[in-house]
């Protein structure tokens, strides 16, 4: 475990928590509306950090694992669904009532979102009704699975190419690729493209795996680095990109405008040496961390099912009680399901499943 960047994710979770509260738009105070116009839609950011994370942190994990053929493709797939699928099953199965009360149900539409949802295969569809549909947060999960089955392929492809070695020959068509995409693709399919698709999205999930050659690279050189000035620089990097963001458009910051920022952050804090690394390996903000992926699936449905009991019970008006309540419940909600559901879980899959992979 990386302590810096398993902190990090809660931090990140939150930004896409913070992302959901739309209600804020309409709120009677002027300020809330302005910070939710000016800063908290762009908290769909986060979704950046976790696939270019996702990448770094299974290199970590498996890559030499792979290399030296120590562990099989079908285990590894084994482990990786068997953390992320029960999950989005529990959610999935919860978002039911929801779907079912809705104004605009229909009966066909809900059996397609029902099919690539249990497949988890929604974010391949163009299709907002598709993607977005049950527990929405669960198209970046149809990403990571997609990501998942390829990494074993790109770990192998990546070393053999020695792909840092050429890197000035490979990197601008690299980054060029999606620019010219942005030129060519009318702007009505931006955001079911470049933000949700999985093809345009794996993109951050490879510079991912990138960042951890390079990281390889430099983690035994000799040089004296001040890790210090690096994680207050990354942070205050991440912050400026952030400040500017209104200066270019959607889809770009949908795509590569913050692949700089949020790499130099996980490059800098894989190393855990300085004092912001210290701090964010603090036990509390680890368990945060922990809990995130429970956070980031259950706080949308915690949101909805809260909105419709406000509405019909509970008559909350004061905005920040609503956000706080919406907020600690999520927090409970994803403890417990962490200790109760995804841990015992994940252990009894992978214990029964790869023991048949044996047989």
């Amino acid at each position: 475990m990386i302590k810096p960047l398993t902190s990090l994710r809660f931090f990140f979770a939150f930004m896409i928590f913070v992302h959901h509260m739309t209600f804020l738009a309409k709120s009677k105070s002027s300020t809330l509306r302005w910070i939710h116009e000016s800063i908290l839609k762009e908290g769909y950011i986060g979704v950046s950090f976790f696939f270019i994370l996702s990448g770094f942190i299974l290199a970590y994990n498996y890559r030499d694992s792979m290399l030296n053929k120590k562990i099989s493709k079908s285990n590894f797939y084994i482990a990786r669904i068997a953390r992320i699928y029960p999950l989005h099953i529990l959610t999935l199965l919860i978002a039911v009532p929801i779907t079912i009360q809705n104004v605009n149900f229909e009966l066909s539409l809900w059996f397609k979102q029902l099919f690539f949802n249990l497949t988890l295969t929604q974010s391949f569809v163009p299709i907002k009704k598709i993607y977005f549909s049950f527990n929405s947060p669960s198209w970046s999960i149809s990403n990571e699975l997609f990501f998942y089955l390829l990494f074993p392929f790109l770990i192998l492809l990546i070393s053999k190419l020695k792909i840092l070695k050429y890197s000035k020959s490979l990197l601008i068509p690299f980054l060029l690729l999606l620019p010219i995409l942005m030129l060519l693709i009318p702007p009505i399919y931006y955001k079911n493209l470049f933000y949700v698709n999985p093809f345009f999205r794996v993109f951050d999930f490879i510079i991912g795996i990138l960042l951890f050659e390079l990281y390889l690279k430099i983690k035994d050189k000799k040089k004296v680095i001040n890790f210090n000035i690096l994680e207050f620089g990354s942070i205050l990097l991440l912050v400026v990109f952030f400040i500017f963001h209104s200066q270019l458009p959607l889809v770009v910051r949908y795509s590569i405008y913050y692949w700089l920022p949020m790499s130099f952050l996980i490059l800098v804090f894989a190393f855990q040496k300085g004092l912001l690394s210290r701090l964010l390996s603090n036990n509390t903000l680890i368990l945060l961390g922990e809990i995130s992926f429970g956070f980031y699936m259950f706080h949308q449905l915690v949101l909805k099912y809260f909105i419709m009991l406000n509405k019909s019970l509970l008559n909350i008006t004061n905005e920040y009680l609503i956000i706080s309540i919406i907020l600690i419940v999520s927090l409970i909600i994803s403890y417990v399901s962490l200790i109760w559901f995804e841990n015992p879980v994940n252990k009894y899959l992978k214990r029964v499943l790869i023991k048949k992979s044996r047989e």
